[in-house]
């Protein structure tokens, strides 16, 4: 027996950073820790500085609010930090959360329409849940998986 699902269309792409409801074209630059997005809502252009060389970027939507956040995962010899640049109001946050060697893995996995904070390690899923701010951690896969959450990331 299938589980029903919840399907939802106001949900933007991973990289709606205008909030328009299409994808904007946008890429990453390590070398200089910037990210470039042509807007498709004005088709204007915007440069936005957020991250150094050997960051994972994991952009989401951390405050619901229909935007595209800059976000990256830094591997720390403590551990990992997760960097956010709200869309909403342009505030900073860092959260630690996650070892150097954990895949990061943000989705919505509560379904509060509002991305978490999650890593992949060896199998198990560690999430942040962003509704209530609790921690679950739930057993799929095998240490050699990847998960498809991080498919696109570095």
């Amino acid at each position: 027996m299938y589980a029903a699902v919840r399907v939802s269309v106001n949900r933007s792409s991973t990289a709606d950073f205008d909030g328009d409801g299409r994808t904007d074209l946008s890429v990453f630059r390590p070398s200089d820790g910037t990210w470039y997005v042509m807007q498709s809502g004005s088709n204007t252009f915007r440069a936005q500085p957020f991250g150094t060389s050997g960051d994972r970027i994991v952009p989401g939507d951390y405050d619901g609010d229909g935007r595209t956040d800059f976000a990256v995962f830094r591997a720390v010899s403590t551990g990992g930090v997760w960097y956010l640049l709200r869309s909403s109001d342009n505030a900073f946050r860092a959260v630690s959360w996650g070892l150097n060697t954990d895949k990061p893995v943000p989705g919505d996995y509560d379904g509060d329409g509002k991305t978490d904070i999650a890593v992949y390690r060896s199998g198990t899923w560690y999430i942040v849940q962003s509704s209530n701010g609790q921690f679950a951690a739930h057993q799929f896969g095998a240490s050699s998986d990847i998960p498809v959450a991080a498919a696109n990331a570095q």
